[in-house]
Protein backbone atom coordinates (compact mmCIF):
# COMPACT_ATOMS: atom_id res chain seq x y z
CA UNK A 1 0.00 0.00 0.00
CA UNK A 2 1.57 3.06 -1.07
CA UNK A 3 -1.22 5.54 0.76
CA UNK A 4 -3.30 5.46 3.98
CA UNK A 5 -5.79 7.55 5.47
CA UNK A 6 -6.31 7.94 9.36
CA UNK A 7 -9.43 9.36 10.20
CA UNK A 8 -8.17 11.00 14.02
CA UNK A 9 -11.19 13.28 13.91
CA UNK A 10 -13.88 10.83 13.57
CA UNK A 11 -11.41 8.01 15.87
CA UNK A 12 -12.61 7.17 19.36
CA UNK A 13 -10.64 7.51 22.30
CA UNK A 14 -9.31 4.70 23.67
CA UNK A 15 -8.13 4.54 27.37
CA UNK A 16 -3.99 4.72 28.46
CA UNK A 17 -2.32 2.75 30.26
CA UNK A 18 -2.31 5.37 32.97
CA UNK A 19 -6.09 6.43 34.21
CA UNK A 20 -4.98 10.34 32.99
CA UNK A 21 -4.03 8.99 29.60
CA UNK A 22 -6.02 8.80 26.55
CA UNK A 23 -5.11 8.13 22.83
CA UNK A 24 -6.21 7.45 19.32
CA UNK A 25 -3.66 4.67 17.98
CA UNK A 26 -3.22 3.01 14.75
CA UNK A 27 -1.26 -0.09 15.26
CA UNK A 28 -0.52 -0.88 11.52
CA UNK A 29 0.77 2.66 10.77
CA UNK A 30 2.41 3.66 14.33
CA UNK A 31 1.02 6.51 14.60
CA UNK A 32 -0.69 8.13 17.74
CA UNK A 33 -2.54 10.82 19.17
CA UNK A 34 -2.09 10.92 23.08
CA UNK A 35 -3.58 13.46 25.18
CA UNK A 36 -2.36 13.28 28.99
CA UNK A 37 -4.31 15.03 31.43
CA UNK A 38 -2.45 17.86 34.56
CA UNK A 39 -1.30 15.82 36.74
CA UNK A 40 0.21 12.71 34.01
CA UNK A 41 2.96 10.83 35.21
CA UNK A 42 4.06 7.79 32.83
CA UNK A 43 5.27 5.35 35.22
CA UNK A 44 6.45 3.18 32.95
CA UNK A 45 10.36 3.81 31.56
CA UNK A 46 9.55 3.85 27.00
CA UNK A 47 12.70 2.85 24.69
CA UNK A 48 11.00 2.97 21.75
CA UNK A 49 12.05 5.48 19.55
CA UNK A 50 9.54 8.10 18.67
CA UNK A 51 8.82 11.18 16.33
CA UNK A 52 6.84 13.54 17.83
CA UNK A 53 5.24 17.08 17.29
CA UNK A 54 3.23 18.83 20.50
CA UNK A 55 -0.67 20.07 19.28
CA UNK A 56 -1.79 21.73 22.38
CA UNK A 57 -0.33 22.31 25.99
CA UNK A 58 3.22 21.31 27.46
CA UNK A 59 5.02 18.11 27.71
CA UNK A 60 8.10 17.01 29.97
CA UNK A 61 10.22 14.49 28.82
CA UNK A 62 12.04 13.04 31.50
CA UNK A 63 15.37 10.94 30.37
CA UNK A 64 17.94 9.06 32.37
CA UNK A 65 19.90 11.73 33.40
CA UNK A 66 18.15 15.06 32.02
CA UNK A 67 14.58 16.77 31.15
CA UNK A 68 12.95 18.93 28.77
CA UNK A 69 9.60 20.77 28.16
CA UNK A 70 8.51 20.93 25.18
CA UNK A 71 5.51 23.46 24.20
CA UNK A 72 2.72 24.09 21.38
CA UNK A 73 4.34 23.98 18.17
CA UNK A 74 7.40 22.08 19.05
CA UNK A 75 8.88 18.86 17.63
CA UNK A 76 10.95 16.06 18.98
CA UNK A 77 12.95 12.91 17.93
CA UNK A 78 13.76 10.11 20.52
CA UNK A 79 15.95 7.89 19.25
CA UNK A 80 15.53 3.87 19.71
CA UNK A 81 16.85 2.61 22.71
CA UNK A 82 17.12 5.82 24.73
CA UNK A 83 15.07 5.28 28.13
CA UNK A 84 12.55 8.60 28.26
CA UNK A 85 8.70 9.22 29.94
CA UNK A 86 6.15 11.95 29.58
CA UNK A 87 4.73 14.05 32.05
CA UNK A 88 2.05 17.07 32.70
CA UNK A 89 3.42 18.61 35.02
CA UNK A 90 0.98 21.84 34.11
CA UNK A 91 -2.88 22.71 34.61
CA UNK A 92 -3.91 22.34 31.31
CA UNK A 93 -4.24 18.57 29.22
CA UNK A 94 -1.19 17.91 26.92
CA UNK A 95 -2.28 16.65 22.73
CA UNK A 96 0.31 15.25 21.13
CA UNK A 97 1.13 13.33 17.70
CA UNK A 98 3.49 10.69 17.96
CA UNK A 99 5.08 8.35 15.43
CA UNK A 100 6.69 5.37 16.80
CA UNK A 101 9.29 2.85 16.26
CA UNK A 102 7.84 -0.39 15.21
CA UNK A 103 9.97 -2.10 18.19
CA UNK A 104 12.01 -1.77 21.43
CA UNK A 105 15.86 -2.49 20.81
CA UNK A 106 17.59 -5.40 22.56
CA UNK A 107 19.02 -3.75 26.04
CA UNK A 108 22.99 -3.24 25.52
Amino acid sequence: MTHATIPFSTMPWQSGTHPLERKKHVPSHSVTILEFEPGFLDPNWCARGHVGYVLSGSVRLEYEKEASFLGEGEAFVIGAGTRHRASNPGTVTVRLFVVSSEETPEPA
